[in-house]
């Protein structure tokens, strides 16, 4: 049941940082574009700033899923080494609930937040993108960060009270 609910979240979350990825180069090419009109033709793009805030912060939200399954966060294990390997089990789940936990609360912080901000019709500064489109990928990335988190801290809980060989 894990590997095929961890490869469909693998799967998921690629594609999602491969979105950012091409995001980030956006965001990139937007901002070479600009320098370039400006310097060679004193022209400038009018709402550059928008749209490269709007592309960084869309592309960092839509990475740190990956980061979570494919465990690229900074782990300190110089004690954790020592553990039996339900030992480590057990501090992997703890530490999956916790982030399940803080990612659901910076999700739902997320989703007020966008509520309120649809509500009264916010948009950005220079061009008025609507802020929706700022919050969509922050809930997004926090949202299925939080699932990845729970099906890691499930499948550790598992292991921790059955035995890593007894897993389905």
């Amino acid at each position: 049941m894990f590997q095929r609910l961890n490869s469909t979240l693998l799967l998921i979350s690629k594609w999602s940082a491969w979105g950012g990825m091409l995001l980030l180069l956006g965001a990139v090419f937007a901002t070479t574009a600009d320098i370039l009109a400006r310097k060679l033709f004193s022209f400038t793009y009018q709402g550059t700033i928008d749209i490269v805030q709007l592309f960084v912060l869309s592309s960092a939200f839509l990475s740190i899923p990956y980061a979570f399954i494919s465990r690229s966060h900074v782990a300190v294990a110089i004690f954790t080494d020592r553990f039996s390997d339900r030992g480590r089990a057990a501090v992997s789940a703890l530490a999956a609930l916790l982030s399940t936990a803080v990612m659901a609360a910076f999700g739902w912080f997320g989703f007020s937040h966008a509520s309120i901000q649809v509500e009264y019709g916010d948009v950005s500064q220079t061009i008025g993108i609507p802020m929706i489109w700022y919050w969509i990928p922050v809930i997004y990335g926090c949202v299925l960060s939080s699932l990845i988190s729970l099906v890691m801290g499930s499948e550790s809980i598992c292991k921790t009270v059955l035995g890593e060989r007894s897993l389905p």
